[in-house]
């Protein structure tokens, strides 16, 4: 996605001059890393009240999905309230009045003016004139494998190891009695032993091999229309309705995002509640992305599990089938695509699970 080139900077101009500003330019306006300055923004006694946005590069500004607008629009903690009286902030401070550095790594997930930040970065900011420079280095993806390689030990700890020692069990019961025919039930066990098993194998292997990407020009209204076809004995059955308002045309991989469609439609029929089923698919155009929503009248979501459920091996309900990793294949496709993903408790019940797509 092109991102508009951020304005010119007077006090980096000020600062460095206006060739030494072009260098400045010429070097990290191409950085892959996310680079930012912020000017200080002092009160009568000259203490720190804010800071204002100065240069942004391209990565940061794609990264956090910024409007060149932004900078003139807002200063730090009024794009980021929840900064204010941080320790982040207490450290931006120190580092501006006092030259000394700062290193973190920092999560965000959160609306950043009229863009969103997400991600986990190493934040680092170091003293630039009366401003700080800021340099945030993207480690989402390598945290990301950290907890998928927790989740897997967890599953070869409890899921697998529990079906394989009951297997185990079966076939020293079945060798002692060798000679006489299995018994019916001792069979049934065993067959659900590798079924099981084979289940979350393969949801370990599907969840492995989303977010490789194949991106095309495709209409969200074509994805939906097939993901309603091979879900209608599902929606037959439940008496679901399925109502689907005007969806944009948007680049992506049509395979993995009709995974996405399939398992937000199919959780909205499976959890449902008293009345039929009725699951609402449409989208909105908010600045440079797309917003998707597909909305039901289930049983909706406890809000201390709103976070949780994107999680590997996740159920959104406990005494559900399945291996829980439906919602975790939706982040990881949607993230893929440069969006992010979550869930909103409607009024009058229900849930509304929404995902982001660049424009």
């Amino acid at each position: 996605m092109a991102v508009e080139r951020w304005g010119d900077d007077p006090k980096l101009v000020a600062l460095l001059g206006e060739q030494g500003a072009a260098g400045f330019r010429d070097l990290f306006d191409g950085f892959p890393e996310l680079i930012g300055v912020l000017w200080a923004l002092r009160d009568a006694d000259g203490q720190i009240e804010d800071f204002a946005f100065g240069y942004g590069n391209a990565s940061i500004m794609r990264s956090f999905r910024i409007p060149p607008e932004t900078r003139d629009r807002y200063t730090l903690l009024e794009a980021l309230p929840r900064m204010r009286g941080s320790r982040a902030f207490d450290a931006y401070v120190r580092t501006c009045d006092e030259g000394a550095p700062w290193v973190k790594e920092v999560t965000y997930d959160t609306p950043f003016g009229d863009g969103y930040m997400l991600g986990t970065f190493s934040h680092r900011t170091a003293k630039l004139g009366d401003g700080v420079m800021v340099f945030l280095t993207d480690i989402t993806e390598q945290r990301r494998m950290e907890a998928d390689l927790r989740g897997y030990a967890d599953v070869v700890a409890h899921d697998l190891r529990e079906p394989v020692s009951n297997m185990a069990l079966l076939v020293r019961l079945l060798e002692r009695g060798a000679d006489d025919r299995a018994r019916a039930d001792v069979l049934e066990m065993l067959r659900d032993g590798i079924g099981r098993t084979q289940e979350l194998i393969e949801a370990v292997l599907a969840y492995a091999r989303m977010g490789e990407l194949s991106p095309e020009r495709v209409r969200l209204g074509d994805l939906i229309t097939s993901v309603a076809d091979d879900l209608r004995s599902t929606l037959d059955e439940a008496g679901a309705t399925l109502e689907v308002g005007e969806l944009p045309e948007v680049r992506c991989d049509p395979r993995q995002l009709s995974r996405v469609l399939q398992n937000l439609v199919g959780n909205a029929v499976k959890f449902h509640g008293e009345a039929p089923p009725h699951v609402e698919v449409r989208a909105e155009r908010r600045g440079e992305e797309w917003v998707v929503s597909v909305r039901d009248n289930g049983v909706g979501v406890d809000p201390d599990e709103s976070t949780r459920i994107f999680g590997m091996f996740s159920r959104v309900d406990s005494e559900s089938d399945g291996v829980g990793i439906g919602l975790a294949v939706c982040r990881r496709v949607v993230e893929a695509h440069g969006g992010r993903i979550w869930v909103e408790l409607p009024d009058g019940g229900g849930s509304e699970f929404r995902f982001t797509l660049p424009a």
